[in-house]
């Protein structure tokens, strides 16, 4: 697993009580190993307080956790080199969610619903309008018109003059924002196609989306920013970017056609 205790302790000190910061000062402390029984008994805590505790990290019970917990005491590495391999394990981590919830029928829906039109507006807030902008410098190249729409008083007023000639696509890790969700429940209520990239699949974004295409999920200690919150994104629109390459060859060799005078 080769996750960081300290991590996780930081990810979740915000929902600590003053009975977790107790359990969380003793490993701190990188004191002995010691069954759930001994340790509540030695901290003056129950046993479904430690429970809780390690639930809060994101764990499933004590025994998880006294495995990572274990395995940092016996570590024989220094600690650049185990954040080293903790990181690569967190980068594979959302690699394997990633292969477990793309869905090639939404990601050719929605690369057909790019073919089609020629105006796209990205509707995206924080790292989910950064990784907007990338889309757009993609898509752009390829002579696609791509608005991204950063904020959602913007979002609430570009509803009502878009049309169905326009494609948009959401872009939101949590799925959360309840004013863009009843800004994609008008839009599609309207004929207008209004796609969904998020890692939630229970989103009320996703019940009123044409189509939700789902993406890796950040939890734990990634939420500290040890990764950029726009990687699940951005790994969402290699996929789109990817197949849309692949079955529409000839923009593509235009694109290049373009390209050759900045080799003059």
């Amino acid at each position: 697993m080769n996750k960081d205790i300290g991590l996780l302790f930081e990810y979740a000190r915000s929902k600590f009580t003053s009975t977790d910061s107790k359990i969380a000062e003793y490993f701190l402390a990188r004191k002995p190993v010691k069954t759930i029984e001994e340790l509540a008994a030695e901290i003056g805590v129950s046993t479904a307080s430690i429970t809780r505790f390690c639930q809060k990290l994101g764990l499933n019970n004590f025994k998880e956790f006294l495995f990572l917990y274990q395995e940092q005491l016996e570590s024989t590495k220094p600690p650049a080199t185990r954040e080293h391999i903790g990181l690569h394990q967190d980068y594979f981590d959302v690699l394997q969610q990633l292969d477990n919830c793309m869905d090639t029928q939404v990601i050719e829906l929605i690369t057909a619903a790019i073919s089609q039109h020629k105006i796209i507006h990205i509707f995206g807030t924080g790292f989910s309008a950064l990784a907007g902008g990338d889309f757009k410098f993609r898509f752009g190249r390829l002579g696609k018109f791509v608005e991204v729409v950063q904020d959602t008083n913007s979002m609430v007023m570009y509803q009502d003059i878009l049309t169905t000639e326009n494609l948009v696509i959401v872009l939101s890790l949590n799925g959360l924002n309840e004013d863009m969700a009843k800004v994609v429940k008008n839009l599609t209520a309207r004929g207008i196609s209004t796609f969904l990239i998020t890692s939630n699949p229970k989103s009320k974004l996703a019940r009123h989306a044409t189509a939700t295409l789902l993406t890796a999920s950040l939890h734990g200690e990634e939420r500290t920013g040890m990764i950029t919150a726009q990687l699940p994104m951005l790994m969402a629109i290699d996929h789109l970017y990817y197949h849309y390459v692949s079955t529409n060859r000839d923009t593509i060799k235009n694109w290049v056609s373009t390209e050759a005078h900045f080799g003059k």
